[in-house]
């Protein structure tokens, strides 16, 4: 049988038919005051935000617009912030889709305001998405209180004072359409964190997640890190959501470079309360993925001390994952995140002869008859084959390489993806060619 070296790694919407999706955001601000750097909220960089400051008893209102108006149907996802402080607590959040936004003369000056579409959407029934602090993302489709979907133009968010000195940041509003740029697809897009308190009305004060872009930074030294802290809080998780430019395609893995300051050695049976949830939007992919899981593989980093490389096999299309760990009894309460990253799966191999599955060695007489070729190949990627000078042999699904004397040769594949910049790590393959065999050496024996 043919000697393959593998290299194996066990990935916004759509993949399929090679379509992506990318963000487009809202682009115009307006506020009646009470917000600080409004501008922010309506800049593109969903880095950076406003922040709006609440009056005790009172409310402000700041208006985020899209250029033009959103066809009904259309989700829409805001990213903000949510108050720490008592997370079971209801905080006075409102969203209201809205249409006609305009500005009033009046004596005092004037003010901004817009037509309500469709019903508004408050801390009771965002989806459970705000039973925490930290930063988080909000995604839901205007709609009516009895259920058709509404066009709109942008989105009004709303923060009453009901404790003082209520403030909150308000990062960007954006909705998802198709894309016709090129990019790195496994880019990190952005990064969210918080703590969650399972619904329960306690302080937190112990849990956290410390520099959580450290976990995202250029940094192949590996001297940067978030941290993650469960401190003693029971009943609550730490999250760190890692979002990618893109969907990944199945099979594609998610590598984690981790670190435990409180065990020197670590093992998966040691993960008690740490869990990765793959996502696509909003929707999870699978189950989370535990210790106990089949899909992981953890791996001391070379020359490291007590860093570990922690990968997982996505079995579906994803782009973002959430590393979560748990206040419960026995679990870590610490970890340091040194880098999150994507890796695209390598493609499978079959090898024939004349059609038929071949051997190691191969024959020369039989050499120009060999054929490799991708199995199961991406329906949005082009495929492109390399020699051992790595330089391009050929290209498509299939490939016959070009040999005239015998001899171990050394070819690899990768894989293009439609619509990014960038062609995926190179899977190598070895095989042998024999020379033909001499003439046999008779004898005859008297």
């Amino acid at each position: 049988m043919v000697l393959l070296i593998l290299f194996l790694w066990m990935g916004e919407h759509v993949f399929a038919q090679c379509v992506w999706q990318e963000r487009r955001y809202a682009t115009v601000q307006q506020n009646n005051g009470g917000v600080d750097n409004p501008a922010l909220a309506a800049d593109g960089n969903i880095t950076t935000a406003s922040t709006l400051n609440a009056p005790l008893l009172g409310s402000v209102t700041q208006y985020l617009k899209f250029s033009t108006t959103i066809t009904a149907g259309t989700p829409v996802t805001i990213k903000l912030t949510r108050p720490s402080g008592l997370l079971g607590v209801g905080t006075g959040i409102t969203i209201q889709p809205f249409t006609n936004l305009k500005f009033t003369p009046d004596i005092l000056g004037g003010s901004w305001s817009a037509t309500n579409a469709g019903q508004s959407w408050t801390d009771g029934n965002l989806l459970g998405l705000l039973s925490g602090s930290g930063e988080m993302e909000v995604t839901f489709t205007p709609q009516t209180n009895v259920g058709p979907a509404v066009a709109f133009d942008g989105v009004a968010v709303t923060l009453g004072g009901i404790s003082l000195g209520q403030s909150m940041n308000l990062f960007d509003a954006y909705i998802m359409q198709p894309s016709t740029t090129v990019s790195d697809c496994n880019m990190v897009l952005d990064v969210l964190s918080g703590v969650r308190a399972a619904n329960l009305a306690v302080a937190t004060t112990t849990s956290s997640v410390a520099n959580p872009r450290n976990a995202v930074d250029v940094d192949p030294g590996f001297t940067t890190y978030a941290t993650m802290t469960t401190g003693v809080q029971v009943l609550s998780t730490v999250f760190e959501t890692v979002i990618f430019n893109r969907a990944s395609v199945a099979g594609d893995s998610i590598r984690i470079v981790l670190q435990n300051p409180d065990i020197p050695l670590l093992n998966l049976g040691l993960l008690t309360g740490f869990s990765i949830q793959p996502y696509l939007g909003t929707t999870a992919v699978g189950s989370p993925i535990t210790n106990t899981s089949s899909l992981l593989n953890l791996q001391l980093l070379s020359g490291s001390g007590n860093i570990y490389i922690l990968t997982a096999g996505i079995p579906g299309s994803f782009d973002r994952v959430e590393i979560r760990m748990d206040g419960v009894v026995g679990a870590l309460k610490r970890m340091y995140i040194y880098d999150v990253s994507r890796r695209a799966r390598f493609p499978d191999l079959s090898f024939t002869v004349n059609g038929q599955p071949g051997l190691d060695p191969v024959c020369i007489n039989a050499a120009g008859n060999m054929r490799f070729t991708v199995s199961a190949p991406e329906s949005c990627a082009t495929y492109y084959w390399y020699n051992a000078s790595d330089v391009q042999a050929g290209s498509g699904s299939g490939f016959t390489p070009v040999i005239t004397a015998p001899g171990t040769y050394t070819y690899s594949v990768a894989a293009s993806r439609t619509g990014c910049t960038y062609t995926e790590a190179k899977k190598s393959f070895t095989f042998t060619v024999s020379p033909v065999p001499g003439k046999p050496a008779l004898s005859i024996q008297p």
